[in-house]
């Protein structure tokens, strides 16, 4: 069995995905979409770092691979390509690609570095916190390989929860956990990341990549509320954020010492300009820390990627 693979062609999407559902017509062929991408580079024109000319250039490449279509229609990460990407293995791709625009995407740009080693991150704090008969979930799920990449030997009775809007999120998760022998651990639910409805039954639940797409800070903060509400007294939430960039906030806790400042530009220029990403909210440790207060956590630590782009926080539930 293999992860299922979303087309770029016509896709459907769920009502309320905030991720990467799309506004525009299904029927809207990639050519289309490429054309109407240009017009509006064209009426533009140059901006700072890029004249018009690179962008239609960038735009025209990413319309030549698949994740880079994928990213122009849906401005968006789908749980496919994100689990793509945080499993890369850095050299996958073939060297004779090393100038080609996928390869910059998935070896060099700050943001996708930062993720996967978040995605490093959250492995290693969830592993730790497994122990026989812990009840796990991941929010929203994906593929869910946060949880179905862990090693559960000597660890009976866990019990795995999967919550995700995406019915292919879903369909992918199964296949994940069938792959890897743990579909009797896992139970699925098609759910918003809103509405648990899991009343403290979780000891652990991790929860990346839905934050840095909704703007409203009231929401985020009761979507910590919710998360509080599905652990057990003590439980964990790991969960992570994107911090603003220079560019963007005199507050950014951005390593620059530790982030090529001419992938930094090429990321701007795609994600900024070109598929004009919707993960673009950005929130400080501070802003991160006051909202899980608010929604009752404690003992709240972070831990930064070397960029400080994409930090991961531990918080507890009081017990």
């Amino acid at each position: 069995m293999s992860l299922i693979e979303p087309s770029t062609e016509r896709p459907a999407t769920e009502p309320g995905l905030i991720s990467h559902g799309t506004d525009a017509d299904h029927e809207e062929t990639d050519a289309a979409l490429l054309e109407r991408i240009r017009a509006r580079l064209l009426a533009a024109g140059d901006v700072p770092g890029a004249t018009v000319g690179q962008l239609l250039s960038l735009a025209d490449a990413l319309a030549s691979f698949d994740l880079g279509r994928f990213l122009l229609r849906h401005r968006g990460w789908n749980a496919y390509w994100t689990h793509r990407l945080v499993t890369y293995q850095p050299g996958t791709l073939p060297a004779s690609s090393a100038e080609g625009l996928e390869y910059q995407l998935f070896e060099k740009l700050p943001t996708v570095l930062a993720t996967r080693e978040r995605f490093g991150i959250f492995r290693s704090q969830l592993q730790a916190r497994m122990k026989p008969g812990t009840t796990a979930a991941s929010v929203p799920c994906g593929l869910m390989g946060d949880l179905l990449l862990l090693d559960y030997s000597g660890l009976p009775d866990v019990r795995l929860i999967g919550v995700d809007l995406d019915p292919a999120a879903l369909d992918g998760a199964r296949a994940l956990a069938e792959m890897r022998g743990l579909a009797g651990r896992v139970s699925l639910s098609h759910k918003d990341a809103w509405a648990l409805n899991l009343r403290g039954s979780v000891d652990v639940l991790a929860s990346n990549g839905l934050n840095i797409y909704e703007p409203n800070d009231g929401r985020v903060t009761e979507l910590y509320c919710a998360y509080r509400e599905a652990l057990r007294p003590g439980g964990t939430l790991v969960t992570s954020f994107l911090t603003p960039p220079p560019a963007l906030s005199p507050a950014s806790p951005w390593n620059m010492d530790a982030i090529d400042p001419k992938a930094l530009s090429l990321q701007t220029m795609l994600f900024a300009k070109i598929i004009e990403a919707k993960w673009q909210t950005f929130r400080t440790h501070a802003q991160t820390l006051r909202q899980l207060q608010h929604a009752g956590f404690v003992n709240i630590r972070f831990i930064d990627d070397r960029a400080r782009i994409f930090p991961t926080v531990i918080a507890q539930r009081p017990r």
